[in-house]
C-alpha cells in the first residue's frame, strides 16, 4: 500500500516532486494550490504579440543547472539579446554618460565582486559597505580621475538598485558579505530566454507534455491539484499513528501519512506561529526569521509600434541631486528605485522596466493607473529626444501583494549571520516519535547554494520526493528480507 502523501503547493518545489513521485508509482497523492493555477512564481501570461513572465524569467547558467539540462534537450533556450549591464547610462537630464566612462564604473564593479572573494569571505559586515569602500578607495586612484564626483555617486546609486534586484534585498547594506557568496553561479550563458514560450515550458517539460508526442504520457497533474487551497494549519502529532492533518482556510481537512510544504520563506514569515502544531523547534523557528526574503516586481509596457530606432536596448536610470529631491516629495516617491526599462526578446513592442525593494511594495499599493502615468513620466523625462506615445496596455507583477507568496525570492542577510543560520536548518523535515519525516520542506529558500532559482527549487522538489522513496524502498526492502527469512525457517521446521 502506497502512503497518503500531501503537497502543499504547486510551484516548481511541488510540481517536481509531484511528477517524481508519481513516475515512481506514489499516486496516492493530493496537492494543495492556494492559487487558481499551476506554476507558483513560475507566471507565464499572454501579453502584447507574444507571453511575458510576470516571476522567474531566464534560465541562469547551463552547467549543473537542472533547468537547462531539461529544457536543451528541446532546444528551448536561446540568448537573451538586452545584457542589463550594458546599457546606456542615462542621467535625469536626458545626458548620457560617455561609453568609456560607463563602461569603466560598470568594469570597476565586476572587478570588485569578482576578484576580491577571499577577501570578502573573511568579512565581518554588509555586501554594501565591502563595495563602498573598495570603491571609494578606487577612485582616488589616477586611472579614475577623469570620472567627477557626481556621476561617480549617481552610478552607485544606480548599482546599488540593480544589485538589489539581483539578490531582492532592500538595500545591500542588508545582505550578507560573506553570504553573498553562498549562492553558487552555474558556469555557462547567465540569461537564457525561452524564446515566445515562457517559463511555463519547464513546468510542461516536468509534466511530459512538452513537446507534445503520441509516445508521451503525459502527468495530468490537475487530477491530483485542489485549487484555491490556503492551507491555514499543519498538525504534525495528529494522532498515534503519526498521521498529520491539514486544514485549509474553507475548513476542508486533509490526513495524509507525510505532507511536503512548499510554501514561500515570506509566508512562512508571516503565518509559522499558527500554522504548525505542535509550535515548530527553535532551529525551525530561527531559520525562518534568519532567512530574508525581498520583493522584484515588473512593470510592463506595450506600445503600438516601438517609439525607439532599432538596436536600441533600453536604458538605465541615473539621477541628477536636484531631481532626485524632487521626486522625494512627490506622492509617487517609489520611482527613485525604478532603475530602468529594457527590450523584452520576441515582444518587439514592448519594455520592461524594474523595481525592487520596500518602493517595490509601495508601487504595489500605488494605483495602477498612476503606476502606469509614473512609469510614463520617466522614460519622457530621461528620454527627452524621443518622441513616446501612450502604451496601448500596461501590466505589472505584485509579489509582496499576493498573501499566497509575500514576496519574490530568497537571499543571505545580515540577520542571516547573525543568527548563524542556513537553508539547511529551513530543509529539515519534522519527524514522529519514531524518526519518520511526517513534514517536509522544499523550495528555492531550503537550497543552501542555487536558493532565488527555479532550478533549485526543482533540486529541493526532488530531494523531498527522493527522501519519501527511499523510505519506502528500504521497508519493502525489509518486508521482502523478512518473507525470505521466514520461508526459510519454515522449511527448516519441516525438515525436522
Amino acid at each position: 500500500m502506497y502512503p497518503r502523501i500531501l503537497i502543499i503547493g504547486a510551484g516548481a518545489a511541488g510540481v517536481a516532486a509531484a511528477t517524481k513521485l508519481i513516475e515512481k508509482g506514489y499516486k496516492n497523492l493530493t496537492i494543495l494550490e492556494a492559487e487558481n493555477r499551476i506554476g507558483g512564481r513560475i507566471h507565464t501570461i499572454p501579453y502584447a504579440a507574444n507571453v511575458v513572465d510576470l516571476g522567474a524569467q531566464w534560465c541562469h547558467g547551463e552547467v549543473n543547472n537542472v533547468v537547462y539540462n531539461l529544457g536543451s534537450k528541446f532546444n528551448v533556450f536561446d540568448a537573451n539579446s538586452a545584457r542589463y549591464e550594458n546599457f546606456v547610462l542615462t542621467k535625469s537630464d536626458g545626458t548620457q554618460i560617455p561609453l568609456e566612462q560607463s563602461d569603466k564604473l560598470m568594469g570597476l564593479m565586476w572587478s570588485i565582486l569578482e576578484t576580491h572573494k577571499n577577501e570578502l569571505s573573511q568579512y565581518r559586515g554588509s555586501l554594501g559597505s565591502f563595495v563602498m569602500e573598495k570603491f571609494r578607495a578606487s577612485l582616488e586612484t589616477p586611472e579614475y580621475a577623469d570620472i567627477n564626483h557626481d556621476t561617480a555617486f549617481q552610478f552607485l546609486e544606480f548599482f546599488h538598485k540593480f544589485e538589489n534586484s539581483i539578490e531582492a534585498s532592500d538595500s545591500w547594506f542588508d545582505t550578507s558579505g560573506p553570504g553573498y557568496l553562498d549562492y553558487w553561479e552555474c558556469e555557462g550563458e547567465n540569461l537564457l530566454n525561452w524564446r515566445d514560450k515562457g517559463y511555463t515550458t519547464i513546468l510542461e517539460i516536468l509534466m511530459k507534455r512538452y513537446p507534445f508526442s503520441a509516445s508521451n504520457s503525459p502527468i495530468n497533474l490537475e487530477e491530483y491539484t485542489h485549487f484555491n487551497k490556503v492551507v491555514s494549519n499543519i498538525c504534525w502529532n495528529a494522532g498515534p499513528d503519526g498521521t498529520v492533518s491539514v486544514r485549509c482556510a474553507d475548513n476542508t481537512i486533509y490526513d495524509a501519512d507525510h505532507v511536503i510544504c512548499t510554501l514561500s520563506l515570506g509566508v512562512l514569515k508571516e503565518r509559522y506561529e499558527t500554522l504548525f502544531t505542535p509550535t515548530l523547534p527553535a532551529i525551525k523557528k530561527n531559520a525562518i526569521h534568519g532567512l530574508t526574503i525581498g520583493t522584484v516586481d515588473k512593470l510592463f509596457l506595450e506600445f503600438e509600434t516601438p517609439f525607439w530606432p532599432d538596436g536600441w536596448k533600453g536604458l538605465s536610470l541615473l539621477w541628477n541631486k536636484n531631481d532626485l529631491e524632487d521626486i522625494r516629495a512627490s506622492k509617487n516617491s517609489w520611482m527613485e528605485d525604478v532603475f530602468g526599462f529594457y527590450v523584452v526578446d520576441y515582444q518587439p513592442n514592448v519594455l520592461c522596466g524594474w523595481i525592487s525593494g520596500k518602493n517595490a511594495r509601495r508601487m504595489e499599493r500605488a494605483n495602477e493607473d498612476d503606476v502606469r502615468k509614473t512609469c510614463m513620466f520617466l522614460l519622457r523625462k530621461f528620454l527627452k529626444s524621443m518622441t513616446i506615445p501612450e502604451p496601448v496596455s500596461f501590466k505589472r507583477s505584485k509579489w509582496y501583494s499576493n498573501s499566497n507568496f509575500r514576496g519574490s525570492y530568497t537571499f543571505r542577510s545580515m540577520t542571516t549571520d547573525l543568527l548563524n543560520v542556513s537553508a539547511e536548518h529551513l530543509a529539515l523535515p519534522l519527524s514522529n516519535a519514531c524518526g519518520v519525516p511526517v513534514v517536509q520542506f522544499a523550495g528555492e529558500a531550503t537550497h543552501d547554494h542555487y536558493y532565488s532559482t527555479v532550478h533549485g527549487a526543482i533540486e529541493t522538489g526532488w530531494r523531498e520526493a527522493n527522501r519519501l522513496i527511499h523510505i519506502y524502498q528500504r521497508r519493502c526492502q525489509m518486508f521482502l528480507k523478512n518473507i525470505c527469512y521466514c520461508s526459510k525457517s519454515r522449511k527448516d521446521l519441516l525438515k525436522i
